[in-house]
């Protein structure tokens, strides 16, 4: 029997989600807020393209340019994604907005000097930030919102999506006159930002494939269902060069729980082949999809 490895309930509760969002927010106010604007790093998403509209035409101001910008986009997630998604979504700019707001009128600045070791935090700091809230079951809003749409219909990663879209976006300030400098510490910046929101949401998919070929499988293929919360497949094998038939155990596991597991097998039986290779992603079953 299968045991479950995540609480659906958990992941579908509001409360849970709204956390999510909030901490992400949180994060993502402390770059754009504390960080960003001390080093004139250039935004990306949507508020790069209202700077960069301001900058061309300067007919509207940039707040009225990221509504411009962000009103397409909210309909497109209704859409094309749900409501649910896009509400969830719409609380995500709320909480980063007000989060922006209280530590602006703190007056707080992340203090750090360098340019680049600036930009690395801010980047760590959006992508960590941006992963939680996508890790919820809305997301910042912006070009998450895209990013979810691409991976959802094509599997197009969520941090290579980003990382094109501000690299186009930076190139065309490039050509408007930014410094060369603040580009190049801002391409640094969204790169380390593209691979930390990669790296957050398939953390909590990282797991470890156990295959164990024992002579006694069925008796250790039990102990594991009464000991641990994760289910086992049993195959039938024979080695080839002894002839014998052989029990193939297949089960995926974490970290923590390897060498419980690796304790257990050795038990019941000192004899068995333990196997364990390191898999990035896992969804389905009793695993938890996206």
């Amino acid at each position: 029997m299968l045991k479950k490895t995540y609480n659906p309930k958990l992941a579908q509760a509001v409360w849970w989600n709204l956390l999510l969002l909030t901490i992400g927010g949180a994060l993502y106010a402390t770059c754009l807020q504390c960080l960003s604007p001390q080093h004139s790093f250039l935004a990306g998403g949507v508020m790069g393209m209202a700077l960069l509209a301001n900058f061309v035409t300067d007919i509207l101001p940039v707040s009225i340019w990221y509504l411009v910008f962000s009103i397409p986009l909210y309909l497109i997630g209704w859409f094309f994604v749900s409501r649910r998604f896009l509400l969830y979504s719409l609380y995500g700019t709320m909480a980063t907005t007000v989060f922006g707001l209280l530590l602006n009128r703190a007056g707080y600045v992340v203090p750090v000097e360098n340019e680049l070791y600036a930009a690395v935090l801010g980047g760590v700091l959006l992508g960590a930030g941006g992963g939680i809230m996508l890790r919820s079951l809305g997301s910042g809003g912006g070009i998450d919102i895209i990013s979810v749409i691409l991976r959802n219909r094509w599997n197009i990663s969520i941090g290579q999506f980003s990382l094109f879209v501000n690299l186009v976006i930076f190139s065309l300030g490039l050509t408007m006159g930014y410094e060369l400098d603040k580009v190049l510490a801002s391409v640094i910046m969204i790169f380390i930002n593209a691979r930390m929101v990669d790296y957050v949401l398939g953390m909590f998919n990282n797991r470890k494939l156990v295959l164990i070929i024992s002579e006694r499988g069925e008796e250790v293929s039990e102990a594991i269902m009464v000991s641990e919360r994760f289910g086992v497949t049993l195959l039938r094998g024979k080695g080839a060069y002894s002839g014998l038939d052989k029990d193939i155990l297949l089960t995926v596991t974490n970290n923590m729980a390897l060498r419980h597991l690796e304790n257990l097998v050795f038990t019941v039986d000192p004899k068995a082949l333990f196997i364990v290779e390191n898999t990035f992603n896992v969804a389905g079953g009793q695993f938890r999809r996206g």
